[in-house]
Order: C-alpha cells, then sequence, then structure tokens
C-alpha cells in the first residue's frame, strides 16, 4: 500500500462514523416525534371512550332515576294517605329508597333529596311592603331596598311605566343592548340578571353572585303559590313571618327544637293542626303547616357517570281531580245504552258474544294518581 493511501485511509474512517452517528441521531429524533404521536393518540382514545361511555351509560342510569322517583312518592303518600297531610321529612319519610330496600339494576348509588318549595315566600305574590321588609331582613338600606322593590315589580307588572324608584319600559330599551322587561311572572333564577338593580346588588363587576343572592334563593319560591309551610322555613323566612306579625318565632322555636333545645336532633317536633302551641298569631294569613309543593332531586351515579331527574310535585287539587274523573266515568257508564236486539248483523252478534270489552275514554283517564308534576327536568336545574 503508497504512502498516499495510508493517509487516506482514516479520513474514510472518520467519514463513516459521522455518517453512522447522524442516522443514530435521525432515528432517535424519529423515535421521540412517534412517542409523542402515540401519546396523543392514546389521550384522544381515552378521553372519547370516557365520552362514549358516559355518553351509553346514561340510558342505564336514567332508568334508575325515574324507578327511584317512582318509589320515593310512593313512600311519601303512604304517610301522606295514613296521617292525612305531609309536614316535613321528620315525618319519617327522609329515606324512603332505605324504607323500601331499593337496589338500583345499573347504577353504583341512588341518592334523594328533598327541598320543601312550599316553605319559602311566593315571591310573585309578594307586595311592595312585603318586599321591603324581606329586602331588610338580607341586609340592604332604605334606598337599595326601595329600588329593589320597584324594579322588581315594574319587571313583573304588564305596564311599561316605571315607579318612582323603578326601572322599567323605555329604561331597558336605552340600555347597550337594549331590551324589554318581562312584564310577566319569572320564570328563570337567571332572569334576575337582567333586572336593574338586582344586576349590581345581587352580583359583582364579573357577573358572579354574592353572598346574599343565595340567601335570597333559598328564601323565596319562583314557583310556589299560598301558604308558607312553617315546617320546613328557614331563619330567613322565620325572621321575615315575625316581623310580618304572622309567626310567635320565640315560641315556634321552642316547640320545634323538642325539649333538648337544640335543632336537628332526633327529639324535634312538627307543627301540626293539632299541635297545642300558640306559635302562629291568631288570624294570621299565610302560614300553613303542610307540604304542598316539594322539589326531589334523584340522582344515579356509576364511575364517573352521573345522571339528575329533579321533579316539582304538587298535591294540591290532585285528588279532587281524580275524584271528578271517576264521577264523570261513573255517568259514563250508567248512561250506556245496551245493543239493540233487533240489530242482527255480524258486527253486533260478535259483541254480543264476547260482551262490553271496550274501555271507556274516561275509565282509561282515571289513573286516580295523588300528586301530579308541574316541572320534571333531567341534568338542569329550574
Amino acid at each position: 500500500m503508497s504512502p498516499f493511501s495510508k493517509r487516506l485511509q482514516p479520513s474514510a474512517s472518520k467519514g463513516s462514523a459521522s455518517t453512522r452517528g447522524s442516522i443514530i441521531v435521525l432515528v432517535l429524533v424519529f423515535v421521540v416525534l412517534l412517542t409523542f404521536v402515540v401519546v396523543a393518540f392514546l389521550e384522544e382514545a381515552t378521553a372519547r371512550i370516557k365520552y362514549y361511555g358516559l355518553f351509553h351509560n346514561r340510558d342505564d342510569l336514567r332508568t334508575d332515576a325515574y324507578s327511584a322517583m317512582e318509589i320515593a312518592l310512593a313512600t311519601i303518600n303512604q304517610y301522606r294517605d295514613i296521617e292525612g297531610a305531609l309536614w316535613g321529612p321528620a315525618q319519617g319519610w327522609g329515606n324512603p329508597l332505605e324504607e323500601f330496600g331499593f337496589t338500583p339494576a345499573n347504577a353504583a348509588a341512588v341518592e334523594v333529596s328533598f327541598e320543601d318549595e312550599s316553605s319559602k315566600l311566593p315571591l310573585h305574590g309578594m307586595e311592595y311592603a312585603q318586599l321591603i321588609i324581606l329586602f331588610e331582613i338580607l341586609g340592604f338600606d332604605l334606598p337599595e331596598r326601595e329600588a329593589l322593590a320597584d324594579g322588581l315589580l315594574d319587571w313583573l307588572d304588564e305596564g311599561d311605566i316605571g315607579r318612582l324608584n323603578g326601572f322599567d319600559g323605555e329604561d331597558y330599551e336605552r340600555l347597550d343592548p337594549p331590551y324589554k322587561a318581562a312584564n310577566g311572572p319569572i320564570e328563570s333564577w337567571d332572569e334576575f340578571r337582567l333586572i336593574h338593580p338586582f344586576n349590581t346588588l345581587f352580583f359583582n363587576e364579573t357577573g358572579s353572585p354574592l353572598p346574599v343572592w343565595q340567601q335570597f334563593r333559598e328564601a323565596v319560591s319562583l314557583f310556589h303559590e299560598g301558604n308558607v309551610n312553617v315546617n320546613g322555613a328557614n331563619s330567613t323566612v322565620l325572621l321575615y313571618l315575625q316581623e310580618t306579625g304572622a309567626l310567635n318565632m320565640l315560641s315556634f322555636m321552642d316547640f320545634r327544637n323538642g325539649r333538648d333545645g337544640e335543632p336537628r336532633t332526633v327529639d324535634d317536633r312538627l307543627l301540626r293542626a293539632e299541635s297545642n302551641v300558640s306559635a302562629l298569631t291568631e288570624g294570621a294569613s299565610g302560614v300553613g303547616m303542610e307540604i304542598s309543593l316539594l322539589r326531589v332531586k334523584v340522582t344515579s351515579i356509576r364511575g364517573d357517570a352521573r345522571f339528575e331527574l329533579e321533579g316539582l310535585v304538587s298535591w294540591s287539587g290532585s285528588d279532587a281531580a281524580a275524584a271528578d274523573a271517576r264521577s264523570l266515568d261513573s255517568e259514563a257508564r250508567g248512561s250506556r245504552e245496551p245493543l239493540d236486539s233487533g240489530d242482527d248483523s255480524a258486527s253486533a252478534r260478535r259483541q254480543q258474544a264476547r260482551g262490553n270489552t271496550r274501555t271507556a275514554p274516561t275509565q282509561a283517564a282515571d289513573l286516580g294518581y295523588p300528586f301530579r308534576f308541574l316541572r320534571l327536568a333531567e341534568n338542569r336545574k329550574f
């Protein structure tokens, strides 16, 4: 080998090593990129599997939720049939699924909770003076109380002329963007974000609710009309009833808390028609002792999947409606005339042979339900 060839050989070896190193680096880069792609794919696939799993479980959980709702209401109604009225969960129906021995077919757990809507103040039936008292209890000063009361009544009434401290008609139309007052009953809690001055006194600059907003929501009802059930009323409602002269709060609390004087203990008592207590002011209106409107919430759970069913149930007038249906059905059966024996058609002979088997429409409609749903919602609140 010539000296020149010997000098070239080491250079060739260095070139080959450099090429191999570049290839290895390139392979490693591809491995890293592939790893990122695989990880991203797995994350996306996992999210999709989880989503489809939740979506698929929804129908199974819905079945358990509706079953639990029916069992809960049936159990509650047994207490109503036996005792003649519903006063509160302390009556014994606070855990109806456990009492029934309900086992869900698909869900890992089913929870039922109650909220006595009739223990809240009927907002749509409150007048100016009553609203002033409520807003005073909530901690607002006099100018704010007057503005809130007038603003609410302006939003509810049919006219577009604003009250002294109100906000109505052209006031809303001058806003950016402009809108109109409802001039009717409020149907959603979100509606208060549009009502002046609720949108500034109950919410901060970012639109987040202030603590007084929750206190207000727990004290009033958008659906209840009629007497307030004092057995389920919270402290704000009880204080309002005392301020309006409808309730002797001290006597009522002494009675409700039982012998130990502590609330929410086993000896708590319910105010019933036969209760010998001077808690209610004689001749006071707007105060009652029975549940007329109950909010029932059922939650079915399996893993991360949840299904919520919420219903607003009323017993008011349901029995009367069932009685009317039974009366109509009885009249329909009594007025039914026999077939003319002179009719010798084939259809007449077939009906005579099998008898009168057709159910009258009034019979089919007479379900005799002791309660009725005013609202029913799946996976949302109302």
